[in-house]
């Protein structure tokens, strides 16, 4: 043997040994990985179910059964598709590129809404279990419009219908197997927003949903009994009795200019809508002189305790939150408010039914925090992992299927799931 062959070898023995090893942070073995969200969902109506008048026995097993949070610490802003994306990808909105539930698009009347699996900029669990060879399915989850990640991908139908989308997730269990199955109930968040977080309608939607999740549950189990079941949700609720037109304040300023219609004809700022709070936009960021007044008037409202505001934060008090690159400013409102879209009427309106959207960190707005369940091989049972942030559970369910998310950097739940 040559010397160069005599270095070599071990080398090529030791490279071969990396790619045969489970991937950095994966448990030993691969196991199949049932992921449900349910829009919408607060922790407490699941921890403490008999006070919210819950009749929940498949959640309320999960607590028994496996490991589960306390609340978590979702992104902002705490609507739907940003934290969506956050749950498949472990990063934030500045990182995956989905920034609201709708584009910031001032001129636009109901602009489209994130949809296409092409906007999302980081790599998503659907994509790190295709580039492992496993087999991924989904069923109506946000942003995954004509998603090449995801092999059975099936979004005929009403996103409402909680039996048939549990009908379907067993079809693909029983025939596709997929490694990946994602499912999304957003039929209580519907509900929560007509008629109140915590509504008889909405408390019997979470009712039927607990009884779709069961049988979804029950499918993948039969599939392959060493499946990890992960239900989480994307953010919390609150009843509203206000809206607060902002724009309205910044036509009336002379930094939007309305045309005949009733849209916006130019601007050099505007608030884009979120709902419990709001990001502020300019025209050009480099324009101090407009940014300075436009601050002056948001303070101004924020004045007046009728106006709902609870704080307005400047860039340099945002930055490192991984909010949309054109957010100047957030106005965070007050319990009970959100935003409205009128850019003409009154300032302030009456409101009903429920909201979120508010601005939420460690220590503002705990009525935002998500909900996290888990089950299966390897995932302690009964065991309150406390509050915990959203980016931890991409990483965590990478690691159940044994495949590689770098971009994730949040260290798994080492105790949800070892």
């Amino acid at each position: 043997m040559t010397p160069r062959r005599a270095v070599l070898l071990p080398m090529l023995f030791l490279l071969l040994g990396a790619l045969s090893a489970s991937p950095a942070g994966a448990a030993d073995g691969r196991h199949p990985v049932l992921m449900v969200s349910i829009d919408g969902l607060r922790p407490d109506v699941v921890l403490q179910a008999d006070k919210h008048g819950q009749k929940i026995p498949v959640l309320r097993g999960l607590l028994r059964e496996g490991s589960y949070a306390q609340a978590v610490i979702n992104v902002n802003p705490t609507v739907t598709n940003p934290n969506h994306t956050t749950l498949v990808t472990g990063v934030l909105p500045a990182e995956h590129g989905i920034y609201n539930n709708r584009p910031f698009a001032p001129t636009e009347k109901g602009g489209a809404g994130y949809s296409a699996y092409s906007q999302i900029k980081a790599q998503t669990l659907w994509g790190a279990a295709k580039a492992a060879g496993l087999t991924t399915a989904s069923l109506f989850w946000p942003v995954t419009g004509g998603a090449s990640d995801i092999d059975f991908n099936p979004r005929e139908g009403s996103d409402e219908d909680d039996a048939k989308i549990a009908d379907d997730a067993v079809a693909l269990i029983e025939t596709k197997r997929p490694d990946l199955l994602t499912v999304h109930f957003v039929s209580l968040d519907h509900e929560a927003h007509k008629h109140g977080a915590d509504s008889v309608e909405a408390r019997a939607v979470l009712e039927r949903i607990d009884t779709a999740l069961g049988r979804v549950i029950a499918a993948q189990r039969k599939a392959d009994p060493d499946s990890v079941v992960v239900v989480a949700s994307d953010h919390g609720f609150a009843d509203l009795s206000h809206t607060i037109n902002l724009n309205v304040a910044l036509v009336e300023a002379g930094f939007i200019t309305v045309d005949a219609a009733g849209g916006v004809q130019s601007w050099t700022a505007f608030v884009w809508y979120v709902g419990g709070s709001a990001m502020v936009v300019l025209r050009d960021p480099a324009d101090a002189a407009t940014r300075d007044r436009l601050s002056d008037l948001l303070r101004k409202l924020a004045k007046d305790p009728a106006n709902g505001i609870e704080r307005v934060y400047a860039r340099a008090e945002i930055a490192g939150l991984g909010l949309a690159p054109e957010a100047e400013m957030v106005v965070a409102l007050k319990t009970g408010y959100r935003m409205g879209t009128a850019l003409e009427g009154p300032l302030l309106a009456s409101a009903s039914g429920g909201g979120h959207g508010a601005f939420s960190t460690r220590t503002v707005r705990p009525d935002m925090r998500s909900a996290f369940f888990m089950t299966g091989p390897g995932v302690a049972a009964g065991q309150n992992l406390g509050v915990i942030d959203m980016r931890q559970i991409a990483p965590t369910v990478a690691r159940a299927l044994g495949v590689l998310l770098p971009a994730a950097r949040s260290p798994a739940l080492a105790k949800g799931y070892r």
